[in-house]
C-alpha cells in the first residue's frame, strides 16, 4: 500500500506473480466493479421515485455505495500498479 504523505512504496516482489499478472488482475477487477456499479445505477434510475431523481433510502443504494468506495479502492490499485510499474 501506499501512503502518500509518506511516500511508502508497496514491495510487489512478496506477492506471487509478475506486475503483468498484476496489472491484469486489477484491470479485471475494475472492469466487473464499474460494470456492477453501472448495473446497479440504471437499476435505480429505473425504479425512481420521480424523475431526475434516485431514492437514497434503499438496499439498491447501499449497495450503490458500496460499488463506488471499491471503485475508489480501485483507482488507488491503479497508483500503486504506476508506481511499480518496471522500466520499460
Amino acid at each position: 500500500m501506499t501512503e502518500h504523505a509518506g511516500e511508502v512504496k508497496a514491495d510487489l516482489s512478496k506477492i506471487r506473480g509478475d506486475w503483468n499478472f498484476h496489472m491484469r488482475y486489477a484491470t479485471n477487477a475494475i472492469e466487473q466493479t464499474v460494470s456492477r456499479l453501472t448495473k446497479v445505477w440504471e437499476e435505480m434510475k429505473a425504479n425512481a421515485p420521480a424523475e431526475g431523481e434516485v431514492a437514497v433510502d434503499t438496499d439498491l443504494c447501499e449497495e450503490f455505495i458500496e460499488a463506488c468506495k471499491q471503485t475508489r479502492a480501485l483507482t488507488d490499485d491503479l497508483i500503486i500498479m504506476r508506481e511499480c510499474k518496471p522500466d520499460d
